[in-house]
């Protein structure tokens, strides 16, 4: 089962309250209150995004590992401490993971026998097309919602793990709503069950 997470969010609380204003001078940020209510604030190792908001929380994005949110944090909270903004101790400040967003590319099964018609080459382990009107007849009704001309992937609702899938006619499958990655690997585990029994092609 290999899958590649894209997206990792974590929340934090950093103080009880924050000038953002004021920050945002310091940081040379951009603060536009009508247009958002809080300062981006972008940290280059690792790569990510952290939305300050003047309650006092963050929002992290852009993470690949469970690591990298926290790491983000403590850029964050030594750069507002060495420009003299009050923030939390170290002890109090947890990152909780409230989103992961995985990739993940279904395939033929390493037994299956049918050769690719333009290369002749067998298609086992290969990427895997789909059918996506072909999979809302097969897929459970309640769960799947599909409409191309909104949207080009079938959305896929997995109540638990409280997942939702996003396929593609590719075979390329987002999966997004975990808050860990065990929830990612029984997601898919579910997902090749469901999709079992239906034909490839």
């Amino acid at each position: 089962m290999v899958y590649e997470l894209v997206n990792i969010v974590g929340v934090a609380q950093i103080a009880n309250e924050l000038n953002l204003a004021d920050i945002a001078i310091q940081l040379n940020a951009e603060y536009e209150h009508g247009r958002f209510p809080g300062i981006m604030y972008k940290v280059e190792q690792p790569q990510t995004n952290i939305a300050i908001f003047s309650t006092g929380k963050t929002v992290t994005t852009g993470a690949k590992t469970i690591e990298e949110p926290q790491a983000a944090l403590v850029q964050l909270i030594t750069t507002l401490r060495e420009l003299g903004v009050e923030v939390w101790d170290d002890a109090n400040i947890n990152v909780d993971i409230v989103n992961m967003v995985a990739l993940y590319i279904l395939t033929y099964p390493e037994e299956y026998e049918g050769i690719n018609r333009m290369t002749q080459e067998p298609l086992a382990g290969q990427q895997r097309p789909l059918n996506l009107y072909n999979l809302t007849f097969h897929l459970r009704f309640d769960r799947v919602e599909y409409e191309p001309e909104q949207f080009p992937g079938l959305i896929y609702r997995i109540p638990e793990p409280k997942v939702v899938v996003l396929i593609f006619g590719s075979g390329k499958c987002v999966i997004t709503g975990a808050v860990n990655e065990e929830e990612i690997q029984n997601a898919i585990q579910i997902l090749e069950q469901d999709l079992a029994g239906i034909g490839y092609d």
